[in-house]
């Protein structure tokens, strides 16, 4: 990362504009990076050809591998795709200087040409201004041409057609010529962005090692107290499955400022949230019917309050590491947490964890940490 920072304050130096071709595949990049190249052969471009867009998957990668590129050329080959579609908004959501290009139009008639090429400058354009848009040919096929003779017979013959790069050609030469400072200007931002949560996601890495045991810790001091002191109302369940200190000690590791008062609150928030969502309800129901393959004795008393209790923490813990790691550091008091984000957040990881091998694995792990909490009381109280 370090070598990257040093590489990104040349940039401000650098006199090659970097232009990325990319597209799908068959698209014709290759073809058009070639013709390019010949074209403007002086050491003020560079061109480099992409990888086949994975537009499907790994998106948030391929976006990544254009970053480096001052402007990216963008070819299809007919209408856009729905993935082709949301691919371009991603990269003009993080600033990419685009043009797009519509080639091989000498599959189509004429007219078709004529009315997919609109429908495309009209898809995107909310996001492209028409001069941005352009219509090409890099290896059209020869056409074939029927001539009537004199005698009446009638020739075939095919006939070569021009390649059709001249207007993105004067356009090239325009920005390099009025934007080739911002064009430049524009990829440092984006590097730097690049580089920005790179170290965030390190520091997430780092606090979430922190974070975990902290979780756990309270998760069976959770488990343990309402094993002991079993409660009827699933309400109060919910609210002491929340613990306060954990909010203020989860809060202190990502660096969000948070009283102990403050804390306290937002684990009440937390708890009517848990309520209000039916997150209580499902937790029991579904840990209920888990236990039912356990040991009977498991299932009296206060142990599936216990067990749940401590799944609402884990859950809420887990959450609240989501939350706080899409935060900014911050350096003044919180007042709140913003409760409808929170919540979405909330409903997104305990969906995650209702995996039925998620919950048999902390099934197993609460009983054995139960029985090892009972048996250590009993010893207790007869020594």
């Amino acid at each position: 990362m370090y070598k990257r920072q040093a590489l990104l304050s040349q940039e401000f130096n650098r006199q090659t504009l970097q232009i990325g071709i990319t597209g799908g595949k068959g698209t014709g990049k290759t073809t058009l990076s070639n013709l390019l190249t010949q074209k403007f052969p002086e050491e003020s471009l560079s061109w480099r050809e992409t990888e086949p867009l994975l537009v499907a998957e790994n998106r948030e990668k391929s976006i990544a591998d254009l970053n480096d590129f001052d402007i990216t050329l963008f070819l299809i080959t007919g209408d856009l795709t729905n993935s082709e579609w949301e691919f371009l908004q991603s990269l003009n959501h993080s600033h990419h200087r685009l043009l797009l290009l519509f080639n091989k139009q000498d599959q189509y008639l004429p007219e078709e040409r004529v009315e997919i090429f609109q429908k495309v400058q009209q898809q995107v354009s909310n996001i492209l201004d028409e001069s941005s848009v352009f219509s090409i040919s890099v290896a059209p096929k020869p056409l074939k041409v029927r001539k009537h003779q004199e005698d009446g017979t009638i020739e075939e013959y095919l006939e070569e057609t021009k390649v059709n790069l001249e207007p993105l050609n004067q356009y090239l030469l325009t920005l390099v010529s009025q934007e080739k400072e911002n064009l430049i200007l524009g990829t440092i931002w984006r590097q730097a962005q690049q580089i920005k949560q790179t170290a965030k996601d390190h520091l997430n890495q780092a606090r979430r090692d922190r974070a975990l045991p902290v979780i756990e810790q309270y998760q069976w001091l959770s488990a343990g107290t309402a094993l002991v002191n079993p409660v009827a109302s699933l309400d109060l369940l919910a609210t002491a499955a929340i613990n306060g200190q954990m909010v203020l000690d989860l809060s202190g590791i990502y660096q969000q400022k948070f009283s102990l008062s403050q804390a306290q609150t937002v684990a009440k928030e937390l708890g009517e949230l848990i309520v209000k969502l039916g997150l209580v309800e499902l937790t029991t129901q579904s840990l209920g019917s888990l236990l039912k393959t356990n040991a009977v004795t498991y299932l009296a008393g206060g142990a599936i309050q216990g067990i749940s209790a401590a799944y609402l923490t884990r859950v809420a813990g887990l959450s609240l590491m989501e939350y706080f790691q899409a935060q900014e550091i911050s350096v003044e008091t919180k007042e709140r947490l913003n409760v409808e984000k929170f919540g979405q957040i909330l409903q997104q990881v305990f969906a995650q964890n209702q995996r039925l091998n998620l919950l048999q694995d902390f099934a197993k792990k609460a009983i054995a940490h139960l029985s090892n909490s009972t048996k250590m009381t009993v010893e207790t109280t007869v020594v």
